[in-house]
């Protein structure tokens, strides 16, 4: 989608980063990388466990993805960070938590339509999903999230 080829730019320009990181310290892993860490695994599948159909890219966190970053979120800290599908990113994404304590992962799976309409105004043609199971105050975070990308009208 064109709209989306600043993200995709900036993902891409983060891809090599991330293969490099998978050799650097646990500190400078992308969001994806921590999904198979064994401290934050149990979190990732238990937030998977009750979800039907889910992408495999997403179960498998075989994905494009970012560097995390803390956040603070009704006063408990998380880490945050987005994936999405490889060469896919328009259509599909992931923005997600973890609790600090590494017990509980939880997030949004936005899918956009594959369709002219949908290049100008993704928003309007996405669907939402919540896993994990997410309290408001999280879903009001991920939400401001994917409302940060320029490109999401």
């Amino acid at each position: 989608m064109k709209t989306f080829a600043p993200l995709l730019l900036s993902l891409s320009l983060l891809l090599p980063a991330a293969v490099s990181a998978s050799s650097a310290p646990a500190a400078e892993a992308v969001f994806a990388e921590l999904a198979s860490q064994p401290d934050y695994q149990a979190a990732w599948l238990s937030m998977l466990a009750g979800a039907r159909q889910t992408p495999e890219w997403l179960r498998e966190a075989r994905a494009v993805s970012a560097p995390y970053q803390a956040a603070s979120i009704g006063g408990k800290r998380y880490l945050a960070g987005e994936m999405c599908k490889p060469h896919d990113c328009a259509n599909h994404r992931f923005l997600g938590l973890f609790s600090a304590d590494k017990r509980r992962a939880m997030g949004l799976l936005v899918t956009v339509a594959d369709t002219p309409e949908a290049m100008d105004h993704p928003a309007k043609h996405a669907s939402y999903r919540w896993l994990g199971k997410p309290d408001k105050a999280q879903r009001d975070y991920l939400m401001k999230q994917l409302k940060q990308d320029p490109n999401w009208k």
